[in-house]
């Protein structure tokens, strides 16, 4: 009898090692101690821990989430054989499940098993009914029909993706544009690409597809204007400025004046605006991507009302009138600023910083055509509207711009700015609100408090184009809540703002899609598959335009190796491994594997460097590497949301105005539930 017992419980380890667990363990807590390390940036620990919850589990759950979770984690780290073993175990507890098809697939392409990825990719369509699911199948099946059968084949599979399914819109139009070039079809592999960049404005890879193919089409001005805009958003890139050297012969008079930056004959104001010398701004004009403001040589100006020149040392020198076109620029062979009239005559020359006055409070000032270092990137080199004064400074061999003006004064511009376009008054008070708020809070702590200003004009504080952006509507919302800001009791708030949130934002506040309540790898890598809700604020009612909420890039290693190799040192690209999370998704650490050794990235700021010099729309994201052999092809990046997420989303502001007739109180209620827009005290 007892050795019946005793063989009884050895059948029983080896086939039901569930049962035990049930009386010793609590599989729960060890998987929920799973998803805790791959949030704490330790997803190899959380996969072994993953694994033995599956190895212990006796029924679907949690098991079953346990392999899906397993399955994103090895995908990531191109370990596909790994995960094709899980995967298979996952489709023995649900038969039948698309998700674990659609995983299927994307391992098996990896695999260069393409049949039978084919066929994986086909099963999600009889399984499912969910859009989202069936088009994200479709891309998978485009690019396997590729290899198997080549570009014909695959063009129609995508075309249908491209016709039926705006969120993936980009990466269709970029896959077509590829086919169509590989078919020898370069116009029609043009058109697709300058359409994926209409889609996603941000989308690094199209635009340096576009550039190579413009230059191989014999375009060659495009092609050096793109190239240009390349190297300009990726200055540690020597291909791009070479290629942007080489091809400026083909570009006849002024270079700048090709590019994209805004040029203005004449002031858009022609009278003064409202002006009352409170709560001055000190702003640094033509400020890098780190805040630091570029050395001007040359600019000329035009004002609204007539003007004074004032030197620091020896008080008004000059005068003009309202609409002449007068210049400043630095003489480099004897140092000093010259100040020129509209007939080009010498009006001052100075070693000593002058001042642009106007006599009349709120005469508007138009700077126009600053020559700057063409080699220095990512200034806005374009015209600019200011009021108040224009203090003109030496910065080495040049001059460096700062404009003071009232923080009144760039209200209706900044919120009309990040706007858009939009009319809607509700929406632009609540932005009136927050972008005072957020103006007298950079006011009262400077980012630059240690140098001669208060903040600079780029994203870097505040990006801020001039008061030519300022629009009838953006005026009167500015009029209409005059000195209100956001305070948290009796103190100002600090109020940021992003672009779209995609759901939700990091305060907790529910823009229609929700927070996960539980982030798992599996949960997240889901919510980045799924089509946003129709009900989401940020979304816009043209749903081609929905990057902003929802986005896909398809990344080409060579530049994320180019961008890394710079600092790091890893060789060729293997994995892209996202570490740390926050509660929210948002990815905070990230890992890059080469062939060469391995690299951490310990913020977003160099993660989106290094990734897509800077274009990334935010942290939310996940990656699926697709393998060519050894190595990866492309890497896909999906997405969700374009900005940092905090505070005030300018989409979602849009939204509430827009489709529930949402006043502006009540847009700023749900996004700061905890302040109050008050008059403001204290001005000064």
């Amino acid at each position: 009898m007892r050795k019946q017992h005793l063989f009884f419980l050895f059948i029983l380890g080896i086939f039901a090692p569930g049962c035990l667990s049930a009386q010793t363990e609590d599989l729960n807590k060890l998987y929920n101690d799973a998803l805790a390390q791959w949030t704490d940036g330790r997803p190899e620990d959380a996969a072994e821990a993953l694994k033995y919850v599956v190895y212990r589990s006796s029924g679907e759950q949690p098991g079953l989430s346990a392999i899906m979770d397993i399955s994103v984690i090895l995908g990531e780290a191109n370990k596909n054989e790994e995960a094709m073993a899980y995967l298979l175990k996952g489709d023995i507890l649900k038969p039948d499940d698309p998700y674990i098809n659609l995983e299927k697939g994307w391992n098996l392409l990896s695999l260069e098993k393409d049949l039978d990825a084919k066929t994986a990719f086909e099963k999600v369509f009889t399984l499912s009914t969910d859009q989202s699911l069936i088009q994200q199948a479709r891309l998978g099946l485009a690019i396997t029909q590729a290899r198997l059968s080549g570009p014909e084949e695959s063009i129609s599979v995508l075309r249908s993706i491209y016709t039926a399914y705006p969120y993936l819109l980009t990466p269709a139009a970029e896959l077509i544009s590829a086919t169509f070039e590989k078919l020898k079809k370069r116009q029609h592999a043009l058109t697709f690409l300058k359409e994926t960049l209409t889609y996603d404005p941000r989308n690094i890879q199209a635009e340096i597809n576009l550039a190579r193919l413009f230059e191989e089409s014999g375009y060659y001005v495009p092609a050096w204007q793109t190239y240009y805009t390349l190297s300009d958003m990726d200055p540690g890139q020597k291909f791009f400025a070479e290629k942007k050297t080489k091809l400026a012969k083909y570009v006849k008079g002024k270079l700048e004046d090709l590019l994209y930056w805004t040029r203005l004959a004449w002031p858009i104001h022609n009278h003064p605006v409202p002006y009352a010398a409170q709560n001055l701004l000190k702003i640094a004009l033509y400020a890098d991507p780190d805040g630091i403001p570029a050395p001007v040589t040359a600019f000329s100006f035009i004002c609204n009302s007539d003007f004074e020149i004032v030197d620091q040392l020896r008080g008004k020198v000059a005068s003009g009138h309202a609409g002449n076109q007068w210049t400043a620029r630095y003489n480099t062979m004897n140092r000093v600023i010259e100040i020129l009239d509209n007939s080009g005559s010498p009006m001052h020359t100075t070693l000593n910083p002058v001042r642009i006055e106007q006599k009349t409070k709120g005469g508007v000032l138009l700077i126009k055509s600053p020559e700057i270092n063409m080699a220095i990137a990512g200034v806005n080199r374009g015209d600019k509207e200011i009021t108040g004064e224009l203090s003109i400074s030496f910065a080495g061999p040049a001059m460096r711009l700062i404009n003071i003006a009232p923080v009144e004064t760039l209200v209706p511009a900044l919120a009309a700015q990040y706007a858009e376009g939009s009319k809607l008054i509700e929406e632009l008070k609540a932005l009136a609100v927050v972008v005072r708020t957020r103006l007298l809070g950079l006011k009262r702590e400077p980012p630059h408090r240690l140098e001669n200003y208060d903040i600079c004009d780029s994203d870097h504080c505040l990006a801020f184009r001039g008061l030519q952006m300022e629009t009838d509507t953006a005026r009167r919302a500015a009029e209409l809540t005059k000195d209100e800001i956001l305070y948290a009791d009796s103190a100002p708030a600090s109020a940021a703002f992003h672009r779209a949130c995609g759901g939700f934002t990091e305060d907790g506040v529910d823009d229609g899609a929700g927070r996960l309540k539980k982030i798992s790898p599996f949960e997240f890598y889901s919510r980045t598959l799924a089509a946003p809700p129709d009900n989401l604020l940020c979304l816009a009612k043209d749903k081609t335009t929905s990057s902003d909420v929802y986005w896909t890039l398809l990344l080409n290693p060579r530049w994320i190796e180019a961008r890394a190799n710079l600092k790091y040192k890893i060789g060729y690209l293997k994995a892209i491994i996202p570490l740390k999370r926050a509660a929210s998704g948002r990815v905070l650490t990230l890992r890059l594997e080469g062939t060469a050794g391995s690299a951490v990235l310990n913020s977003f700021a160099e993660i989106s460097r290094i990734l897509s010099a800077g274009t990334m729309r935010s942290a939310l994201f996940g990656v699926k590497p697709v393998l060519d052999g050894k190595y990866p092809k492309f890497f896909i990046l999906r997405g969700l949301g374009t900005g940092n997420g905090r505070g005030y989303c300018i989409l979602g502001g849009h939204g509430m105005a827009d489709n529930f007739g949402a006043d502006y109180r009540r847009i700023l209620s749900h996004y700061f539930p905890y302040y109050k827009a008050k008059k403001v005290t204290g001005s000064r």
